[in-house]
């Protein structure tokens, strides 16, 4: 009989013992799982971070406002560069760009002006150039066509005693300066003749000569 009560209670025990085992085992099971899923969280983290952090360059060229080279997330769209540009500018042409798309590093994203916005760009420069061509003839042709116009006689003579500065420069070869040294000479003295211009500071035989059918001495 004793040995008998002895057996059940050594079955009791182990039973009891296995019990406890189980219960320490799964509190510790229960309290690794949550460090193993503070790093996972940890690594995850730190992943999404460098992810964000990591920058491509693209350069944005075209339409916009500050056109350049820009560094901009690796996960950004061709919207967001063109935004780090300063935007589009008023003759853009959006419609021929995707927005959506992807940046990759060393990409160049070049915005388009619109047709209409290029044609009228075009046709003002021509009419630019145009106008250049038009003033340079007329600086080139227009002192030839004055000369041709002092070697008819329909010009009248200038009085050089009695006429203004202004009126002396329709002389050919005779500017402001020479006009002006012209009335500071005759201050001096009237001329009698058209050799007395030689008495002029500028005017030599060769100018004189020019000068000669077109002055009179009043």
């Amino acid at each position: 009989m004793q040995a008998k009560a002895k057996k059940i209670i050594f079955i009791a025990v182990l039973i009891v013992g296995c019990i406890i085992t189980s219960l320490i085992s799964t509190n510790d099971k229960e309290k690794t799982l949550p460090v193993s899923s503070l790093l996972q969280s940890a690594q995850g983290a730190v992943t999404s971070k460098a992810a964000q952090t990591k920058t491509v360059r693209v350069q944005v060229s075209g339409a916009v406002l500050e056109p350049g080279i820009y560094d901009v997330h690796a996960s950004c769209r061709v919207e967001e560069a063109i935004a780090a540009a300063g935007g589009m500018t008023e003759n853009a042409d959006s419609e021929r760009v995707n927005l959506v798309r992807k940046v990759r590093d060393g990409m160049q994203i070049r915005v388009p002006v619109q047709k209409a916005a290029r044609t009228s760009r075009t046709q003002r420069k021509s009419a630019q150039a145009k106008s250049g061509l038009g003033e340079s003839a007329s600086k080139k042709y227009g002192s030839a066509k004055a000369g041709s116009g002092r070697n008819n006689s329909m010009m009248q003579n200038v009085r050089i005693n009695s006429a203004s500065a202004g009126e002396l420069q329709q002389l050919p070869g005779i500017g402001p300066a020479l006009a002006q040294r012209i009335v500071e000479t005759r201050k001096g003295g009237r001329f009698t003749s058209a050799d007395d211009l030689l008495r002029v500071p500028g005017i030599g035989k060769a100018k004189l000569a020019k000068l000669r059918d077109y002055v009179e001495v009043d």
